[in-house]
């Protein structure tokens, strides 16, 4: 029996992948046709579906990244906002958040931090952590996104007050090491902090929540960089929302009704 390839990985997420269009195309087709001769009573079940799309991008996704080598994961480093990319997530992640019967909100110690880093790359740690935070306060919950600076660091904290885990877990140490629905995220969101010098964090008490803590170094821009302006995101294949593509694990179906997607 011959060995298994070392890019297994890679290749499964491709061939995942090209069925994955081939599935999202027919469905794009399929919605109004359903819609036309069924009428609002197929809504849900369009919305089950459509959900389920996005859950199986976020995966493929996620498994693309972890698996790529150093030098393809390497962030794609250009001027940013960091604060202004924090904010415009945010204000994304709010109405999603309360569809999932929970709080979420934004603090910031800054109006503007102009540092370098890939901007998509950032954006979508951030998504995973509060992902995960999300899941972790459950339904009635609050969770929220806090950006602080600390003199050449930016300091960029998720929490949320959920019940926390009991010290007696062994797992309890890092959240990384879970099993149980937790997937592909975190350890993505841990390389992105890698890719950019920074490092993330937990901190986890009973009875108080967690917190996700990644810091990342402030890292004046060149003189000739172009600053990139926050803006809505779309993921890479079939015009995804990257913000509904990370949350799609947390979010009520009803997020992902024809008529909220269009």
């Amino acid at each position: 029996m011959e060995p298994l390839p070392k890019d297994l990985g890679l290749l499964l997420a491709e061939q995942f992948r090209e069925q994955m269009n081939h599935l999202s195309a027919a469905v794009q087709l399929l919605t109004p046709v359903v819609q036309e001769k069924g009428g609002a009573q197929y809504d849900p079940y369009l919305a089950i579906l459509h959900q389920s799309l996005y859950r199986m991008m976020r995966m493929i996704g996620n498994l693309e990244y972890l698996e790529l080598p150093e030098e393809q994961a390497a962030p794609r480093v250009r001027t940013l906002d960091l604060a202004g990319l924090c904010r415009e997530m945010a204000r994304q992640v709010e109405p999603l958040a309360q569809q999932a019967g929970l709080r979420f909100s934004y603090e910031e110690e800054t109006g503007s931090l102009i540092t370098q880093g890939d901007a998509d790359q950032l954006r979508r740690a951030l998504l995973e952590l509060i992902s995960n935070a999300i899941r972790a306060a459950g339904k009635g919950g609050q969770t929220g996104l806090r950006l602080a600076v600390r003199g050449d660091r930016a300091t960029l904290t998720v929490w949320d007050n959920g019940p926390g885990m009991s010290p007696a877990q062994p797992e309890a140490a890092d959240p990384l090491h879970r099993t149980g629905g937790v997937g592909l995220g975190l350890p993505l969101a841990r390389r992105v902090a890698e890719g950019h010098g920074g490092a993330l964090v937990f901190e986890q008490r009973e009875g108080r929540g967690s917190r996700a803590i990644l810091s990342l170094p402030v890292r004046p821009p060149e003189e000739s960089g172009m600053l990139r302006s926050p803006q809505m995101h779309t993921a890479a294949n079939g015009g995804f929302s990257d913000v509904l593509t990370v949350l799609s694990d947390v979010l009520p179906y009803q997020a992902f009704l024809p008529g909220d997607l269009e």
